[in-house]
């Protein structure tokens, strides 16, 4: 068993779900019922949080040990896995730290850094020291989802020719779980990326605020397209329609998936797809992390160059809406610091 630290005690940690919920969107839901990973500690600033957590899920955890910060953490316990789920401005100095204490591996909820300079930074710094960075594009693992990429890869619609995902909001902090699953179904080597945007609101000295798509078009090695359109698909937000060369799907984290060909509607029972909450997106993260630590499987999905694609692409989303040019991918313009704040 994987021994996990848990940093900032929010909805994303655990308040998205509760000791009873087998499919919870939540860090500790997903340890909860993984067979392979503990919760072995977790650290908030805030005393009321740690409370609140210790009364909610005290009984499911009754070992993990409690403490009032990410140093006091890291310095007292021996952690695997190391998640960090506080907010966006405070990733690049904190990633840093964790990666100096050296865990196995890291999972790091979005969006990663605020500037493209931080993620260099993180990025370098990881790669150093051997650890690999997982990066919380949850809806990705998401069972049907995931069933449904296997499918696709396995050839269901023949050769991908265009994959178009629906999502608004901001560029880095929401809408990349759909440009994520845009790059789950094409390749993850995005080339170039135009763009349009509305305007963002909140923001901190040093800042500029977090734009919101209004759409993308992604340009991806082998001619494949990308397409991101905002508010206002039929299925609405974390959809994807799959285009390929001998039918289409459409998978979406609160849809049922379709896919069809010249026959008519394909029957996915017969292909082994799952319910929609089946399991917690976050217990199949984590298995897909400790199966690589065991060196049973390959990298977790969103790790390392995937991660970094996706940001790429939220970055030069940006670049492009706010230039009005075409952005050609990695973005050369690396230090644009926007209050991503998750």
């Amino acid at each position: 068993m994987y021994r996990v630290g848990v940093i900032g005690l929010g909805n994303i940690a655990e308040g998205y779900g509760s000791p009873e919920g087998k499919a919870s969107y939540c860090h500790v839901g997903g340890i909860l019922y993984s067979e392979n990973v503990e919760l072995a500690a977790v650290a908030d600033l805030s005393e009321d949080r740690l409370n609140n957590f210790r009364t909610k899920w005290g009984g499911a955890f009754p070992d993990t040990k409690y403490y009032n910060g990410a140093d006091a953490m890291m310095d007292t316990e021996k952690l695997d896995i190391v998640a960090v789920c506080v907010r966006g401005p405070a990733h690049h100095a904190m990633m840093l730290d964790i990666i100096k204490a050296g865990p196995k591996s890291i999972f790091l909820e979005k969006p990663p850094s605020c500037s493209l300079a931080e993620m260099d930074d993180v990025v370098a710094a990881a790669k150093n020291a051997g650890i690999p960075i997982t990066v919380s594009y949850s809806r990705h693992w998401a069972p049907h989802v995931k069933r449904m990429e296997e499918l696709v890869k396995d050839g269901l619609i023949g050769d991908v020719k265009m994959v178009v995902g629906y999502c608004g909001g901001s560029f880095l902090s929401f809408a990349s779980h759909t440009t994520d699953m845009i790059c789950q179904f094409t390749n993850y080597r995005p080339k170039a990326i135009t763009a349009t945007c509305e305007p963002g609101k909140d923001t901190q000295p040093g800042y500029e605020p977090e734009p919101g798509v209004v759409g993308m078009l992604i340009e991806f090695d082998g001619g494949l397209t990308g397409i991101q359109i905002g508010d206002g698909g039929e299925h609405g937000g974390m959809t994807c329609d799959i285009i390929g060369s001998k039918g289409r799907a459409r998978v979406g984290m609160y849809i049922p998936p379709f896919a069809s060909n010249k026959d008519g509607e394909i029957d996915l029972a017969k292909h082994d797809m799952p319910a929609r909450d089946a399991a917690s997106v976050f217990t199949t993260a984590y298995d897909q992390i400790a199966r690589y630590l065991d060196g049973a499987g390959p990298l977790p999905d969103c790790t390392d160059s995937d991660f970094v694609a996706v940001h790429e692409l939220g970055f030069g989303g940006i670049e492009s809406a706010l230039t009005g040019r075409r952005i050609t991918l990695p973005n050369a313009s690396r230090s644009r610091r926007i209050f991503a704040n998750g």
